[in-house]
């Protein structure tokens, strides 16, 4: 059986607040990508174990990465005894904010339950989901949504789409855990800003965008990585209405709806040695 599994960008980011379990409350807006990685799964008969192996070998997959938690949490909650292969032909940035492991993840729980015919409302599958990590809820929907808390509340939404998006990656990607470890050291204060983000996206008014976006990590992730800000300058000085770091970076995107624009741009940030990508939302 074949999954996609797409890439996201969050549009905006804020972080409301910490949580006692460790995780932070988020409000974010985020959109699936036509970007995407594509799995291979299936059934293995006399297997005691589950099997999940990638294409890209700069990707270590340990045996509790997410594909396999997920399958072992799916496994607790309906009891099957049946195991599986999961291969990810990648083309999805690593460490990249862009959600590819979630993607992953939710693609993996996708085929599963088409394979083993598996009833499972909408409630259940986020109430699963919320538990591996918080962007694979909104990846088993897979639609523009605001998503809040820890990922679980997620407020789906209809925007103009036709918009082309630029993806420009460093060499180097960031950690989650030690972006939100300098947040916290940091301190922040919410922005509360994403319901005019939104209304700025659905009424597509670029001016309003443009000069409201904005992600709280990005402070976090430009004092370790100061190589984020500089792509943002120049895409920003290349044209592009819209200039922001997705998640936890390292990648920025450029919104656009000019294709010569963005078509040039892919080929500049490609010869100077970026990981880039030209992709449009799903």
């Amino acid at each position: 059986m074949i999954e996609k599994a797409y890439a996201k960008i969050n549009l905006s980011l804020d972080v409301l607040s910490n949580r006692d379990d460790g995780y932070h409350n988020l409000e974010t807006i985020m959109l699936p990508l036509e970007l995407h990685d594509t799995l291979e799964i299936s059934l293995l008969k006399q297997s005691t174990d589950d099997f999940v192996t990638c294409d890209d070998f700069n990707l270590h997959i340990g045996k509790y990465n997410l594909c396999h938690k997920l399958i072992e949490s799916a496994r607790k909650k309906w009891g099957f005894s049946e195991h599986f292969r999961v291969h990810i032909h990648k083309n999805i940035f690593l460490q990249a904010g862009l959600g590819g492991g979630s993607a992953d993840a939710a693609a993996t729980l996708r085929g599963i339950i088409k394979l083993l015919k598996i009833n499972a409302s909408k409630e259940e599958l986020i109430e699963l989901t919320s538990q591996i990590g918080s962007d694979v809820p909104w990846a088993i929907e897979n639609k523009p949504c605001v998503v809040k808390y820890k990922g679980e509340v997620l407020e789906p939404f209809e925007f103009n789409k036709k918009w082309y998006v630029i993806l420009v990656k460093p060499e180097s990607g960031l950690s989650t855990q030690e972006i939100f470890n300098k947040l916290n050291q940091d301190g922040y204060k919410p922005m509360y800003k994403i319901d005019k983000i939104k209304e700025s996206l659905v009424n597509d008014d670029i001016n309003s965008l443009k000069e409201n976006v904005f992600n709280i990590l990005e402070g976090p992730a430009i004092s370790i990585l100061p190589e984020i800000q500089d792509i943002k300058n120049m895409l920003k000085n290349d044209g592009f209405d819209v200039v922001l770091m997705t998640g936890a970076g390292s990648t920025v995107f450029g919104l656009t709806k000019d294709y010569r624009l963005a078509k040039k741009a892919l080929n500049k940030y490609d010869k100077k040695g970026f990981q880039v990508e030209l992709t449009k939302f799903h």
